[in-house]
């Protein structure tokens, strides 16, 4: 069988540290502050990366966080939680991380010049809440009631993590659609592989991420992006901005991830399973519950462990069928992970937040 051709993009979220090792974010500085450590980078004249509705998302690296707005729908300030890059649409995985830590570079000699560096964890270590302040006006409250996007905002301010984006050449709006329904079925028993955010709960259970048992279900774990109105019906459709964005496909739950190998590998069982022709599992709705038993368990779970397995035993099988070598290669770490019922999270000495191993990012060819 001839191998599929391809796009891939990644958008990674990160922390901002000081050089104490301190958050810097919405608690500790104004939208302003940010602004104008942030404003001068690459990418604002590539016309392959849609922009933002509010004009604050361009280039290749933005601000990201809580957008809040007066009571006559006028933004008013950005409530930073931290900095996201994303990547050109690229032609394979290896090219895609390629540009992300090209970028990642650039971003770090940036915020050096304002003494600051990245950080990369799955959820704030430091801050267990985030409060809306000043509380929500009358408009913004129609806002998160009407629009999926802003939904949530009182979790999504506090997680970060990888959207992993690809579209394959001539897919109909249709297979997209199912390719989506299949990654939010299936995404709870995957999202263990990425697991980077362990702690205890004030009064309640040992998690092996936070994020996802706080996130998983409240946001989408998947959408995909059509230009026809008649296909915007769907739960999980978005309407594409660019002509070029038609077809894309985003995968929304997996955790941050300080190790490109690991992301290297997630990325490559997405391709796999979206190539699967075996597995029957579809959803248009994240199931809370099933998240919420992974961040728990992990592994440990009898049907996440088994229904993990069968889905990259079947993803290896489709990454074989169209010749995707490298990925077979990749995903063998997660073989590994699912023998050993171990995630990434198992590598810290104790579930509470540990920031000096928190608080790392992966190695930039220095």
């Amino acid at each position: 069988m001839n191998k599929v051709q391809l796009k891939c993009g990644i958008e990674f979220e990160y922390m901002l540290v000081n050089t104490d090792g301190k958050l810097v974010n919405f608690s500790t500085h104004q939208y302003h502050d940010f602004v104008t450590w942030l404003d001068q980078k690459p990418g604002r004249d590539d016309r392959s990366l849609a922009k933002g509705d509010l004009g604050i998302k361009d280039g290749y690296w933005y601000l990201e966080g809580d957008e809040r707005f007066d009571e006559n729908g006028h933004f008013s300030k950005l409530e930073v939680k931290g900095v996201e890059i994303r990547t050109p649409p690229r032609s394979s995985v290896e090219e895609a991380l390629a540009s992300l830590l090209d970028i990642e570079h650039q971003l770090k000699l940036t915020l050096h010049k304002n003494a600051l560096r990245l950080a990369i964890s799955a959820f704030n270590p430091e801050q267990s809440a985030y409060v809306y302040n000043p509380p929500l006006n009358a408009f913004e409250q129609t806002l998160r009631q009407q629009h999926k996007e802003y939904q949530a905002s009182h979790v999504s301010t506090l997680t970060y993590g990888p959207d992993l984006n690809l579209s394959f050449l001539g897919m109909s709006p249709e297979k997209c659609r199912d390719i989506a329904r299949k990654y939010t079925y299936y995404a709870p028993f995957i999202v263990p592989f990425s697991f980077n955010a362990p702690c205890i709960m004030p009064a309640g259970p040992t998690l092996y991420s936070r994020r996802t048992y706080e996130r998983g279900g409240l946001r989408p774990s998947c959408k995909y992006y059509v230009q026809d109105v008649s296909d915007q019906q769907y739960p999980l459709s978005a309407q594409a901005r660019l002509p070029s964005e038609t077809g894309r496909i985003e995968f929304k739950a997996f955790d941050a991830m300080p190790d490109a190998r690991t992301l290297r590998a997630c990325f490559y069982l997405l391709i796999g399973l979206a190539l699967d022709h075996q597995l029957e599992g579809r959803s248009d709705h994240p199931d809370h519950a099933l998240f919420r038993i992974a961040a728990q368990h992990g592994f440990d779970d009898y049907l996440i462990h088994n229904t993990a397995n069968e889905v990259l035993h079947q993803a290896q099988i489709a990454l074989a069928e169209h010749r995707f070598t490298a990925g077979l290669d990749a995903v063998d770490d997660l073989q590994h992970m699912l023998a050993t019922r171990k995630t990434p999270a198992h590598r810290f000495n104790s579930f509470q937040w540990m920031q000096e191993q928190l608080f790392e990012i992966r190695g930039l060819g220095e």
